[in-house]
This record gives structure tokens, sequence and C-alpha cells, in this order.
């Protein structure tokens, strides 16, 4: 990295080794990785983070976006991805204070 101020970069390997753990959690679906401009920029949490959807062989999409900071790429689990799909996936009502 140039300076501190650098934003960290996912590598090849960490986003395969992530592609993998998510397969594991949703064998059924596709990965769709995207950046925050892919996803709208304002909704990413920080101006590197990665995010992906989970897309079946129709094309439809089963999730929403869900963003992974590059330097946590590599700690993801099975536990993780599955909690994070359902609780950005949920049909409860949100809060009425929005």
């Amino acid at each position: 990295m140039k300076g501190s101020h650098a934003n960290r970069k996912a590598t090849q390997e960490e986003m395969a080794c992530a592609t993998q753990v998510i397969l594991e959690a949703y064998p059924e679906y596709e990965v769709v990785w995207g950046s925050h401009g892919d996803y709208g920029g304002h909704r990413a949490p920080r101006d590197h983070t990665l995010g992906f959807r989970l897309r079946d062989k129709a094309g439809k999409y089963h999730s929403n976006v869900i963003w992974v900071a590059p330097e946590g790429l590599s700690s993801i689990t099975v536990g993780w991805v599955k909690k994070m799909v359902e609780r950005g996936t949920s049909n409860k009502p949100r809060s009425r204070r929005r």
C-alpha cells in the first residue's frame, strides 16, 4: 500500500475463497459480486467495500446486497453468510420510525 490513506483491495484468492464459502451455504444459487458503484455508491459502508447477491439460473435474485469489507473476506463462514442473507431478505415488517 502506498501510504496509510490507501484502501485495501481484495485479492483474487480471497474472492475465490469467499465465493466458495457462499456457494457452500447456497449451492443452488450463483454468486454475483459487485462494488459500491454497481449497487448504488451511497449505500456501501466504505469506498472499497464489496457486495454480493445470490441469483438463480433464471436470473432472479434471492438476496439483497450483502456488504463485505475486503479485510473480512477471508474470515467469512457458511454460518455468517446464511445469517446475513436471512437477515437481509426478511419479509418481516421494518420499524415504522423510518
